[in-house]
C-alpha cells in the first residue's frame, strides 16, 4: 500500500467491507428462509409472510402501476413469483457469504431492493430510511471489488482475466463479473 505524507495508508482494508458483504448474505438466507415453499403463512399459502406483505403493498400503493402489476400479474401466479423470491434471495445471499461474482451480485442485490422499496415505501410502520441502508451497501459491494477480500472472486478475477487475454470470448465477458 502506498504511504501517505503523513505516515497513514492511503488505502482502506477490504476485511470490514467483506465482512459487511457476509452479513448481508447472512441476511438474505435469513429472509429466503422465512419466506420458504414449506413455511405457511398465516393466510394458510405457501412462501411464509410473502403473501400477506404483497397486500400489505397493494393497500398501501406507492405508485399505483405497481399495484396494477402485483393485482394482476403477481398474485394470480403467486406459486411462481413466491418460488423466484426464495431462489433469488438464496442465490442473493450464498454468493455474498461465499464472494463470488460481486459485482454483478452487488448490482442485482441493490436492484431487488429497489424492487421491493417501490411496494413497501408507503406501508405505515416502514421506516423510509431502511431502504437507502440496504440498497447503498450493495452497490459499494458491485464497485468495490468486495469479493476479492474473503471471497472467491480473489481466486476467479485472475483466472478469468488470463482466459480472456488468450481470447477466450466467454472470459472477455465474464472478467468484470469477479
Amino acid at each position: 500500500m502506498p504511504a501517505a505524507s503523513n505516515g497513514s495508508s492511503s488505502m482502506v482494508p477490504g476485511w470490514p467491507l467483506a465482512l459487511l458483504r457476509m452479513a448481508f448474505g447472512l441476511m438474505y438466507l435469513n429472509m429466503a428462509l422465512q419466506k420458504a415453499p414449506w413455511v405457511m403463512g398465516p393466510e394458510g399459502k405457501p412462501y411464509g409472510w410473502l403473501y400477506g406483505y404483497i397486500w400489505k403493498e397493494i393497500n398501501n400503493p406507492t405508485f399505483g402501476w405497481y399495484t396494477a402489476v402485483l393485482k394482476g400479474v403477481v398474485l394470480p401466479n403467486f406459486g411462481f413469483f413466491g418460488l423466484m423470491s426464495f431462489l433469488t434471495e438464496v442465490a442473493l445471499g450464498l454468493a455474498l457469504v461465499l464472494g463470488i461474482l460481486i459485482p454483478v451480485v452487488g448490482m442485482g442485490g441493490g436492484l431487488w431492493m429497489v424492487n421491493i422499496m417501490l411496494g413497501s415505501y408507503s406501508i405505515p410502520g416502514e421506516w423510509p430510511w431502511i431502504w437507502m441502508l440496504l440498497i447503498a451497501p450493495q452497490f459499494a459491494f458491485a464497485f468495490c471489488g468486495a469479493g476479492r477480500v474473503l471471497g472467491l472472486d480473489a481466486w476467479l478475477q485472475p483466472l478469468l482475466a488470463r482466459r480472456a487475454d488468450t481470447g477466450t470470448p466467454w472470459a472477455r465477458v465474464l472478467r468484470h463479473a469477479a
